[in-house]
């Protein structure tokens, strides 16, 4: 029974950010051992009286200075040797921010950065393996879900959009047919504004209606 009893768990959280149109994570570097300096996900230890819901606000405030965004739990990772201190079970979850709507103070202590998703970014633990099941649940959710509320500006083109669902799905559409499928889901409301690109051409602004946004995230399409 005292082996069973010997069996930490941590939380880390996996927070993307939707920046010069490219998908970002947080990472922090560690400040103390096992991987000293290496590259991070926000994480924390469980305290016995703590629970996963208090830990996840930890992270936020200590990390971005903001408790207050969008997040679901992902995952429990559990392989037996992912950490070299002992048996260590990580419960995960992900985040949504938006950079100009959030307000966020990134601690400078922990070097606190969000950096693009290309290829592996080299994190220890298996902290790389969390960013891909991350990804990959917000790809299938996407299918079935909206997602932009929580990383796009209030109002928005349907091109900017576009951007956001091929950066985050890692496919192109055709732009008629992505624009027809959008306006039939209808959960976007047209502003009576419009905004001039680089060009000078007009392109008009849009902004999701909060009731139906909301039905359908808790519903699907």
């Amino acid at each position: 029974m005292e082996n069973f009893l010997n069996i930490g768990v941590s939380v880390s959280i996996c927070i993307f950010c939707y920046d010069e149109e490219q998908k970002k994570v947080l990472i922090i570097d560690k400040d103390n051992e096992p991987f000293k300096g290496g590259k991070v996900l926000p994480h924390q230890m469980l305290k016995p009286n703590q629970s996963l819901e208090e830990v996840c606000s930890e992270i936020l405030e200590n990390n971005i200075g903001n408790k207050d965004i969008y997040v679901e739990q992902l995952n429990a990772f559990g392989k037996v040797y992912r950490h070299p201190s002992g048996r260590i079970i990580d419960i995960s979850f992900y985040g949504l921010i938006n950079l100009q709507k959030d307000s966020i103070k990134l601690n400078k202590e922990n070097n606190a950065r969000f950096e693009k998703i290309d290829k592996s970014l080299d994190l220890v633990f298996d902290h790389d393996d969390i960013i891909d099941f991350a990804n990959k649940r917000i790809k299938r959710r996407m299918k079935y879900r909206p997602l932009g509320k929580n990383l796009l500006p209030l109002q928005f083109t349907m091109n900017e959009l576009e951007d956001l669902y091929s950066c985050f799905l890692g496919k192109q559409f055709d732009k008629r047919n992505f624009r027809r499928r959008i306006l039939d889901m209808d959960f976007l409301k047209e502003i009576k504004k419009v905004q001039r690109n680089t060009r000078g051409r007009k392109a008009i602004l849009y902004e999701f209606d909060p009731k139906k946004y909301k039905n359908y995230s808790k519903n699907g399409f």
